[in-house]
């Protein structure tokens, strides 16, 4: 029997597991304001497997409740880069 690769001596790098973090993000700008958040999650490349509103007109602010699968690494750099876009007020991880 032939080997084409050599045999590894070191096991293969582990990748990080994904996992659902459930945040919680305001925005202004009613329903547009959350067409665009969620745009921009799309663009981005977030998995957003589950994402709720709660918008009611004349209310000055929306709430957005999803769940995005990230790494641990990648938790702390989600809600940074969110809160850099336009309309976005806060973002907080939920329980």
């Amino acid at each position: 029997m032939t080997t084409l690769e050599p045999a590894r001596t070191t096991p293969a790098p582990r990748r990080a597991s994904r996992l659902p973090r459930p945040f919680t993000i305001l925005t202004t700008g009613g329903m547009p304001g959350v067409m665009d958040l969620a745009s921009a999650l799309c663009s981005f490349g977030y998995r957003v497997p589950d994402f709720s509103v709660d918008v009611h007109e004349g209310v000055s602010c929306s709430c957005v409740q999803c769940t995005v699968a990230l790494t641990s690494a990648e938790c702390a750099e989600f809600a940074d880069r969110v809160r850099t876009l336009p309309g976005v007020l806060s973002v907080e991880p939920s329980c």
